[in-house]
């Protein structure tokens, strides 16, 4: 009875792997360590007539080899939606028919490192100012099916989604705005300060999120650093800061986005109980 467990690894946050597992199992044999060395996401500038080449550094820390197979997908995080992965093309931005790999799959030697390389070209088409993104699926798998004593077999599959980003034109500072703040309280009882921040530029951001909190007097008293995330234009990516260490009481705040160049604040007004 073969068994595949797939493991998911993904981006946006300040390259932290935020791993989904489909299906465990109680017995299993250990997973082939196919790792990515030089980051999850990968931005660039490109125009109409130029060409880019990027890489991507791939090692398989497993003792046995393992094959790795190259696909392209869409990254669409739309408000109020869950992060999908869609066939690549689909949204009017995407980067995927202006990349190509060398490669779409390889057999890696046991402690093999590996250099993918991409290559984005616009060719001759006019482009539109903004950023035109698309993620590489980087899938590792064993090349040969392995039968254990009790007759099962088991897969294991590795799935990596590299962020590609290629901004067309100078680059413009997004309007970042905040919806959907709310307070919510957490099984193990931690409060969470929790909101949705929306790109309505036309260039993808990175941001750098922080939140001061101050008491009924306005004197500030902590400030606290949360993930730092990207949101693509015209999507939106959600955001959780854990409140510690507060007494009961009510408190005032401000969120605060840094984008690097422009500032974006939000006041909140917070009762803990």
């Amino acid at each position: 009875m073969p068994i595949r467990i797939f493991i998911f690894f993904c981006f946006p946050m300040k390259n932290i792997l935020k791993t989904l597992i489909l299906l465990t199992l109680s017995s299993y044999s250990s997973f082939a360590a196919i790792v990515i060395t030089n980051g999850l996401t990968h931005t660039h500038s490109f125009g109409t007539g130029q060409k880019v080449i990027g890489k991507i550094e791939i090692k398989n820390e497993s003792v046995k080899p393992t094959k790795i197979l190259i696909y392209k997908q869409d990254l669409e995080s739309y408000c109020g939606q869950n992060i999908t992965y869609s066939t690549s093309g689909n949204q009017p931005y995407s980067l995927h028919k202006y990349l190509t790999t060398n490669v779409d799959e390889k057999v890696l030697a046991a402690n093999e490192q590996y250099v993918l390389y991409y290559t984005i070209s616009a060719g001759s088409d006019s482009l539109n100012n903004g950023s035109y993104w698309t993620v590489l699926m980087i899938e590792g798998a064993d090349p040969v099916k392995e039968e254990e004593a009790n007759g099962v077999q088991i897969n294991s599959v590795v799935r990596y989604a590299v962020q590609i980003i290629a901004d067309a034109g100078k680059f413009q500072s997004p309007k970042l705005s905040y919806e959907d703040i709310k307070l919510n309280t957490r099984e193990d009882s931690v409060k969470v300060l929790g909101f949705r921040l929306k790109n309505e530029g036309g260039f993808s951001t990175k941001t750098k999120v922080l939140v001061e909190i101050y008491d009924e007097k306005g004197q500030k008293i902590k400030t606290i650093d949360g993930l730092g995330k990207r949101v693509y234009p015209s999507q939106c990516n959600d955001f959780e800061v854990e409140l510690l260490g507060f007494p009961k009481g009510k408190y005032e705040g401000i969120i605060i986005t840094d984008n690097g160049i422009d500032l974006f604040g939000a006041n909140i007004s917070l009762e803990l109980d």
